[in-house]
């Protein structure tokens, strides 16, 4: 709490100076943002100097950054501001728990906080430069991750990959750390071809199955999560449209794919190679413990799938209700009794009633109607099973999504067919969005076959970008200069920093504004931005779609700084193949 007291006056000091600042700004009728070209920025001067002139030519920019930065030490807070919820949970306070809760979700973070940039935007300038601002921004990634998120994630696709690695794995040797191995190894490079995102799920979906649920240690399980941020982030530079921090300098820079194989791509598969190699070899005795968990598993579940037959099982259930029912005579007895307590209730209501409103009104009937409807509505919650099938309550099996049986391969295929249509199609919103709403009206026609769509994590992952969007479009001014006043060396050293703090599809966009920019530098500024994707939640647009499947599996959220230290090691890695090879 002092923390944000603390974060709040500074904001209320930066605001009253700003304000007092700010009409030569809006005498000149400046648009905003101010354009990278409209500072003038003196010829003379380090980076430092035009940092400063660029705050005192427009004041606001010091305000947007210290908002972005509270942003950036709120999501490393989250995982605290979780457990104090838990703390207040214990004490029976539900509303503010409720609000801790929202406070400590990492998808919330930039978009609570591009609330307070919106309310600065418009005390500095006015409502409407607010509204020009948010409704000018490019919110195409949002949407795409949306549609990319629950297509990717709908059971054919998920069992279709599972099927075509698990043939790879049994070439191997089909134990557990081949299942590791092979995810984290294959599953990032299919970002070149069917995008980050749709790699991201696909990996962690398999990665929640075949590893997370045998309950590995703490350190393991960050060590898996920075490996696959680490992976995916530089798995989609095998192409030139895969990857957002590629995609935004490709067309720019006429980069292609034979380009980006040649100077990235096998580099990546390297660095990729290397790491899951090093980590498995360093935790070969956890490994090797998990195995026997991991073979017991899959013995029971072999077991499990030839013996019963849940259909059967199901079948022979329902009829065994019914004979017990009528063996014991409990539903005559429930009917028995429910009609004494409403001719009860009858008799009450005739000793209170005139004559007159007797014969005008059809008591009997009314009476039962009200209480024919709580008696069912009470038999739907309490013993459905009873109820005749055309009145029982629909009934939600929570293990629907995790059942065995077979799927056609048709469906299979045409889930393919809309992943690849939104893949192709994915910087035009009408066309994938489109081809989401026809998916919706498939997965509905095919819903045996299907599990249930949850939009919610997708939606949330949406709300994280947008933020951060609406965020990094006001942190130009800071980040061109700097990365257009370093030599290459440290310009990559410097790009692997940015982007721990800023959506490293941010940072190449950015450095393609930067004039006459060496290949020399271009080579160092992408390979640092994609290399330090692993970093953080924030640093890859995929990787909050990761967090948001495999949270649930770290029991305080998943904490901002171990992560950061449990990807270390692999971006040091990477940043030495990018380097040297």
């Amino acid at each position: 709490m002092k923390v944000i007291n603390i974060c709040m006056v500074i904001m209320v000091m930066l605001l009253f100076w700003g304000i007092s600042s700010a009409n030569d700004i809006l005498d000149q009728g400046e648009h905003f943002p101010m354009s990278i070209e409209s500072y003038d920025d003196p010829v003379e001067g380090g980076v430092l100097d035009t940092l400063i002139y660029r705050i005192q030519k427009n004041p606001f920019n010091l305000v947007a950054t210290t908002i972005f930065g509270f942003a950036v030490i709120h999501a490393f807070l989250s995982s605290k501001i979780l457990s104090y919820a838990h703390q207040v949970d214990a004490q029976k306070n539900s509303i503010k728990a409720g609000i801790l809760h929202f406070m400590g979700e990492i998808e919330v973070v930039f978009g609570l906080w591009s609330v307070v940039l919106g309310i600065a935007i418009t005390l500095f300038y006015n409502w409407e430069t607010y509204v020009n601002y948010v409704g000018a921004l490019e919110y195409t990634e949002p949407l795409f991750v949306i549609v990319i998120m629950t297509i990717a994630a709908s059971r054919p696709i998920l069992k279709f990959v599972e099927l075509i690695l698990w043939k790879l794995v049994k070439l191997i040797g089909g134990k557990l750390e081949v299942w590791w191995f092979i995810i984290l190894t294959v599953g990032p490079l299919l970002g070149s071809l069917i995008t980050e995102p749709a790699a991201m799920i696909i990996s962690a979906y398999l990665l929640s199955d075949k590893f997370f649920d045998l309950n590995p240690s703490k350190r393991i399980k960050y060590v898996t999560l920075a490996l696959l941020f680490v992976n995916i982030s530089i798995g989609g530079t095998l192409t030139n449209f895969a990857a957002p921090p590629i995609l935004m300098i490709s067309n720019v820079w006429h980069w292609s794919t034979t380009f980006m194989f040649l100077n990235f791509g096998w580099k990546a598969v390297l660095g990729i190679l290397i790491n899951n190699t090093v980590m498995l070899l360093y935790f070969k005795k956890e490994f090797k413990e998990l195995g026997e968990a991991y073979k017991k598993d899959r013995f029971k579940k072999y077991i499990q799938r030839r013996f019963i037959d849940k259909a059967v099982i199901s079948e022979q259930i329902d009829a065994l209700e019914w004979q017990v029912d009528k063996n014991l005579g409990y539903s005559h007895r429930l009917n028995e009794t429910s009609d004494m307590i409403k001719a009860h209730i009858e008799a009450e209501a005739q000793r209170h009633l005139s004559d007159q409103e007797l014969a005008e009104y059809n008591i009997e009937e009314v009476l039962s109607q009200r209480f024919d409807s709580i008696k069912i509505n009470e038999m739907k919650r309490t013993i459905p099973g009873l109820l005749p099938k055309e009145i029982r309550p629909f009934y939600r099996d929570p293990e629907w999504d995790s059942r065995d049986d077979k799927l056609p391969l048709w469906i299979m295929l045409v889930h393919l067919f809309f992943l690849a249509w939104v893949v192709i199609n994915d910087h035009e919103p009408v066309l994938f969005i489109g081809g989401f709403l026809f998916f919706l009206g498939f997965v509905q026609v095919t819903a045996e076959y299907q599990n249930r769509i949850n939009l919610k994590p997708a939606l949330m992952v949406a709300f994280f970008l947008s933020g951060l969007i609406i965020h990094s479009s006001v942190q130009a001014w800071w980040i061109e200069p700097v990365l257009a006043g370093l030599p290459s060396g440290i310009l990559n050293t410097t790009s692997i920093l940015l982007t721990a703090f800023n959506d490293n599809a941010a940072i190449t966009y950015l450095s393609s504004l930067v004039p006459n920019l060496s290949d020399g530098l271009k080579y160092a500024v992408v390979s640092g931005a994609v290399t330090g994707g692993g970093l953080t939640l924030i640093a890859n647009a995929p990787n909050p779609i990761g967090q948001s499947i495999l949270k649930k599996y770290f029991k305080l959220g998943i904490e901002p700084m171990i992560l950061f230290k449990s990807a270390l090691l692999p971006t040091l890695i990477v940043a030495l193949v990018f380097r040297f090879l």
